[in-house]
């Protein structure tokens, strides 16, 4: 059987004798462009490396994070001070990790400047990191460098290159937002295109690729074509794991 462990031996320990915490928040108003496909996949290496976490999916419509993680909790954003429960959420976890809602994510970059919670954040030892998934298209970047130049340098920043629809990414290559992100510091990873018809297998079994890989009815050659996609993309997240991680 073909193994899907990536021995994590790289990991950063938590830190001793302070408390620190990860707030991991996708920021991308659009929807379809594959939030909570990569908040699984995210989810899937946080397990990987052991690391305690809480998510919360705010999609009341299409709860995608819900249907491949159950433990995964709703947040009722129609309410700001529910958005409250996202902060609580770290006095019994590393990390918080929250999906994404079209339409809807200036909620959460309204209620971060209302709390003053990217002010107050080294004082609660707290770091934050704002996901951008990003697509060959003008909206997305568009998005993305109106949230770049709304929050800059108060929190961390990771953009993920999501390669489904298209083989590359001139626009955003070539964008202004680009420029603005690097100069705050922000990552870059590269997620590809998974074939239709494993993504079909894990759509309709509502799967993880770890569940996939444990469920014995992949043939050899899907199994690891699995494994290599899982390994490649967690290659990129130990190596940003300074982001991720507390």
């Amino acid at each position: 059987m073909t193994s899907f462990t990536t021995h994590p031996t790289a990991i950063a320990p938590p830190h001793q004798g302070v408390q620190s915490k990860r707030l991991i928040l996708t920021a991308i108003d659009k929807g379809g462009v594959g939030k909570s496909f990569f908040c699984v996949r995210l989810i899937e290496w946080l397990r990987e490396v052991h690391r305690s976490f809480i998510a919360f999916d705010p999609d009341f419509n299409n709860s995608t994070l819900t249907r491949f993680y159950p433990e995964a909790q709703f947040l009722n954003i129609g309410h700001s001070e529910n958005l409250d429960l996202i902060v609580e959420a770290l006095d019994s976890t590393d990390v918080v990790l929250v999906d994404g809602v079209g339409a809807q994510q200036r909620v959460f970059l309204d209620w971060m400047e209302e709390t003053d919670l990217l002010k107050v954040k080294a004082s609660l030892g707290l770091s934050v990191t704002l996901v951008l998934i990003l697509e060959e298209d003008k909206d997305t970047v568009f998005q993305a460098g109106e949230v770049a130049r709304r929050v800059g340098s108060q929190a961390e920043w990771l953009v993920v290159k999501n390669y489904k629809q298209s083989q590359s990414l001139r626009i955003y290559q070539n964008s202004r937002a680009r420029e603005d992100l690097l100069r705050i510091g922000a990552r870059e990873i590269d997620l590809q295109k998974l074939s239709e018809h494993l993504t079909t297998i894990l759509q309709l079994n509502s799967w993880t690729i770890p569940q996939a890989l444990a469920s014995n009815t992949l043939n050899l050659l899907d199994r690891q074509r699995l494994v290599e996609y899982s390994r490649e993309l967690n290659r990129q997240l130990f190596d940003i794991q300074s982001i991720l991680l507390p």
